[in-house]
């Protein structure tokens, strides 16, 4: 991703552009081959960090706000309904789908009755939180269980973790 600049009006951050007319008349068709110095010496301000490198934040956990007084982001922290609110389901359903994982799940599931109990749960646990009725509580617990009674890989620990992570279940649960 390219660099992203505030312009003189102090607006929401955008990628240099090819042609600026200044306020004074001015036209400047050189902006991108300016240094940041000499950006800043025009009003442009910048490069600008962007919500989703600021360390320690993710769009599931916190609210980001363009402040065009401190020409950054203010960042404020979701309350926990509104984390609940935001995790993406259906998004980590798909990604474990596609995991070694998920290979694992199914196959310790066929030949053990508790495992099959389980996965059963979590299915259906799951077919409720994708449609608006998650829940937190039983998710935790069934997913917790899952976790002590399957034979992951430490590599399919870290499939599951990954797409923990890429649908803001992380916000939420955990897998201890």
């Amino acid at each position: 991703m390219s660099k992203l600049y505030s312009p003189p009006s102090k607006n929401y951050p955008q990628e240099l552009p090819d042609y600026w007319k200044f306020e004074d008349g001015v036209v400047r068709t050189d902006l991108q081959s300016l240094s940041d110095a000499e950006l800043e010496a025009l009003g442009w301000h910048g490069p600008i960090t962007m919500p989703e490198d600021i360390e320690g934040t993710s769009r599931f956990t916190h609210n980001y706000t363009w402040n065009s007084d401190t020409l950054s982001f203010d960042v404020e922290e979701v309350d926990e309904y509104e984390k609940q609110r935001r995790v993406d389901y259906q998004g980590f359903w798909n990604r474990l789908l596609d995991t070694t994982a998920y290979a694992t799940i199914k196959s310790e599931a066929a030949t053990d009755l508790y495992t099959n109990a389980l996965v059963s749960e979590f299915i259906a646990l799951f077919s409720d939180a994708k449609s608006g009725k998650a829940s937190i509580v039983h998710i935790q617990q069934t997913l917790s269980d899952i976790i002590q009674n399957v034979s992951f890989t430490s590599e399919q620990l870290a499939e599951i973790q990954e797409a923990f992570v890429e649908s803001g279940m992380f916000a939420v649960y955990t897998l201890a």
